[in-house]
């Protein structure tokens, strides 16, 4: 359904090839999935954030939603799991900012039945409703349309 996309689980192989340029243990990233261009396809399985397009991140565990599902208050979790995940994206934003001339990127969080669409640029980001993927299209028409 994403002919344009290529989806490699990273989850073991850390970016060797760009965070270690940054001379920083900060960015010693895994995320577990990169989703590279067509055309793109790394050389080894360890993680490139100079090409890939958008990480994914799985967590099954509801203490760790980085995002709250109500519309009453924070949409940040106030939770130190959620904050360590919010975190975690995070740094794997600031890494693929840091290698990339785009204006923005996306990443997704997955949370064991709904996922979290993010776009990030340099100020922020913008953070979707919690889309229930087995009854919704919305996360498979992100990847299809983009």
């Amino acid at each position: 359904f994403t002919p344009q996309l290529l989806f490699v689980n990273t989850h073991k192989y850390k970016d060797t090839k760009n965070c270690s340029k940054l001379n920083s243990t900060v960015f010693n990233i895994k995320p577990d999935v990169c989703v590279y261009p067509d055309g793109c396809e790394p050389s080894s399985p360890n993680c490139n954030v100079s090409t890939t397009e958008i990480i994914i991140e799985f967590k099954w565990s509801p203490s760790h939603d980085a995002f709250h599902h109500s519309g009453a208050g924070s949409l940040v979790s106030q939770m130190e799991k959620g904050m360590n995940t919010l975190g975690q994206i995070m740094s794997y934003t600031a890494a693929q900012l840091s290698t990339q001339f785009h204006t923005h990127i996306f990443s997704v969080l997955i949370m064991h039945n709904h996922a979290w669409i993010i776009r990030w640029d340099r100020e922020g980001a913008i953070i979707s409703s919690a889309i229930n993927y087995n009854n919704k299209p919305d996360l498979a028409d992100f990847f299809y349309h983009y």
